[in-house]
Parts: structure tokens; C-alpha cells; sequence
């Protein structure tokens, strides 16, 4: 279950949003081209911009909304053993509860998540029981997602004395009392998939911020998109 928060023209309205639900606006947003990103805990941020004409139809404004989805039981902190554990889970379609000495375990064809961690994936709502088999929550996945995404940006060199090499100058533009400014900033991504070199940190949040969403609608598409109905 998520809190869903929508930003619309006569300001915002609050709700509750089940998984289904939830799925479903993130299928939408994908096929509408809209900006879909994991959030670290768990939930999902859709953005886009409408356009409106202004009077007489002679202007173009542009409006910005969202949908803010909020995991009501957050994911905390994916150590490497819960993932380990998940995987496990994701990876096999036959994954069921048992009964082990009066405790219960997640089981597949050939492993095991002792007691202790089972329940801990089911008081985190990681982990549920569809149809009688164990399958990985919306939350559990886009807690996932954003985890193996986790961008950041370098801050610039700014002013820096040159090196004999270079030639700054008192009176070139960009120089200042001989020394050189460097603005660049490198936009990089745990995945190692993104590694860019930006003329400003701005330019670089903003390949942050594009690799996210990119990332982000492939799993969208991959895992839950529905089918085109006539």
C-alpha cells in the first residue's frame, strides 16, 4: 500500500493507493512518456508538464504535475544479505511458505531463508503471498531499483592556479589575476552504466536525473507493462 500525493492545478490531493493501483499509474505514465523515478524507499515519483493555452489561445503555459507514491511500510536499509535473500526469491516462480519446526520459511527448489529473515522480509512488506506462491512486493522491487541506481555528481575544480602548461592570462575571458576556472562536473551511477563528463554540476544532475528515469521505464515496461486493450 502506498500514501499517494497528486499535484494538480487546484493544488493537491492526498489518498491511499494499493499495489495494483500503483502499477497501474506507473504502466500509464510509461506509455504517456511521463517522468517515472524510484524513490530509495521504496515509492515512485511521476512528473510531467502540461500545456495549457493562455487568452485567446495565443500563449502556451506550462503546468507541472506529479504523483508522489509513498511506501506505507518503507524498505529501510537493503544490506547485501536481504538482497541476496530477495534475489533468491525474485529468481525462482516456485518460491512458497513452509513450515519448518512450527516456524515458517521461504523455500525454492534448492534453498532456504532460515526463519529469522523470512519474517523480517514479511514485517518490511518485502515479500508477499500471491496465489500461493512468495513474490517480491512493488515496494520490495522499486526499493531495488533505486538502490542499484544511485547517482551522484562531482562538485566543479572552480579557480585553480594553471599548470606550466597552460597559459591563463590576466584579461582572457573566463581568467582571473592568472588563474583558470574549470566548471565541469562528471555525472556517475552505481549500475557503472552512466559515466558522463558535464559542462556544469547542473548539466551533470540533470544526465543524473535522465539516467534514472531512463532506468527506471525500462523496468516498468519490462516487468509490468499491461496489454493494449481495443
Amino acid at each position: 500500500m502506498f500514501h499517494e500525493t497528486i499535484t494538480h492545478a487546484g493544488g493537491t490531493t492526498e489518498g491511499v493507493a494499493s499495489e495494483a493501483h500503483a502499477v497501474t499509474l506507473l504502466d500509464r505514465a510509461v506509455r504517456r512518456q511521463y517522468a517515472v523515478e524510484a524513490t530509495p524507499a521504496g515509492g515512485a515519483l511521476i512528473t510531467w508538464t502540461r500545456h495549457l493555452f493562455g487568452p485567446g489561445a495565443t500563449s502556451v503555459v506550462l503546468v507541472d504535475r506529479s504523483i508522489r507514491l509513498d511506501p506505507m511500510t518503507p524498505v529501510g536499509n537493503l544490506t547485501d544479505a536481504v538482497r541476496e535473500d530477495l534475489a533468491l526469491v525474485d529468481g525462482d516462480p516456485h518460491a512458497r511458505y513452509e513450515l519448518q519446526q512450527e516456524r515458517r520459511v521461504i523455500t525454492g527448489g534448492l534453498w532456504r531463508i532460515p526463519p529469522f529473515a523470512t519474517a523480517g522480509l514479511r514485517a518490511r512488506r518485502l515479500v508477499v503471498e500471491d496465489r500461493g506462491h512468495v513474490r517480491l512486493t512493488l515496494t520490495a522491487r522499486l526499493g531495488l531499483l533505486a538502490h542499484a541506481h544511485r547517482t551522484t555528481t562531482t562538485a566543479p575544480r572552480g579557480w585553480y592556479h594553471p599548470s606550466a602548461y597552460e597559459s591563463a592570462g590576466l584579461n582572457r575571458p573566463g581568467r582571473r589575476a592568472g588563474l583558470l576556472r574549470d566548471s565541469t562536473s562528471t555525472a556517475v551511477c552505481t549500475c557503472r552504466e552512466l559515466s558522463a563528463v558535464a559542462g556544469d554540476r547542473d548539466e551533470a544532475r540533470r544526465l543524473a536525473r535522465d539516467h534514472r528515469r531512463a532506468v527506471a521505464a525500462a523496468f516498468v515496461t519490462a516487468r509490468f507493462a499491461l496489454p493494449v486493450t481495443a
